[in-house]
């Protein structure tokens, strides 16, 4: 297993961004196509991208403007992360009048990690672009496919 470990300067409040974080009408605008997300621990988040593929997970822990963990996993059997299997951390801490995210993925196999390590970084920094009331542009992963397990050697 292997860590994707990410950090990214915001410049918005925490509560802004944890906002866009927990709200399933925000996290469309710069995550998903569609997404359904009850904030609370236990709740249920789903987010599906425009190729089809849909993220699946339950949310753990929620502390406003500082702090979310959820669990996290695909609804395609040939990725081998099955929903709720894996578990993301984002801390939220205030640094120079905006916000310094943190996130955490674990559970995730080498190869798998590069993969998400670099969804992830698409997707935060489009996260930073909405919550500073920017615009994202267009999505260059929109309609990249999760990579199946064994695209990536995974047995």
């Amino acid at each position: 297993m292997k860590l994707v470990d990410k950090r990214v300067f915001i410049a918005a409040s925490p509560l802004r961004v944890y906002e866009f974080l927990t709200d399933a009408a925000l996290l469309v605008e710069w995550m998903a196509l569609t997404a359904d997300l009850d904030p609370v621990p236990g709740g249920v988040l789903t987010w599906s991208h425009a190729n089809g593929d849909s993220v699946v997970g339950t949310f753990v822990e929620l502390v406003p403007a500082r702090r979310i963990v959820f669990t996290f996993g695909w609804d395609r059997d040939d990725v081998r992360i099955p929903p709720s299997s894996t578990t993301v951390e984002i801390d939220l801490s205030p640094r120079d009048g905006g916000t310094e995210l943190h996130l955490l993925h674990r559970g995730l196999p080498g190869p798998m990690a590069d993969a998400h390590g670099g969804g992830w970084e698409n997707y935060l920094g489009r996260l930073a672009a909405v919550a500073e009331g920017r615009d994202p542009g267009p999505d260059p992963l929109a309609h990249e496919r999760v990579p199946a397990a064994l695209e990536l050697g995974i047995g």
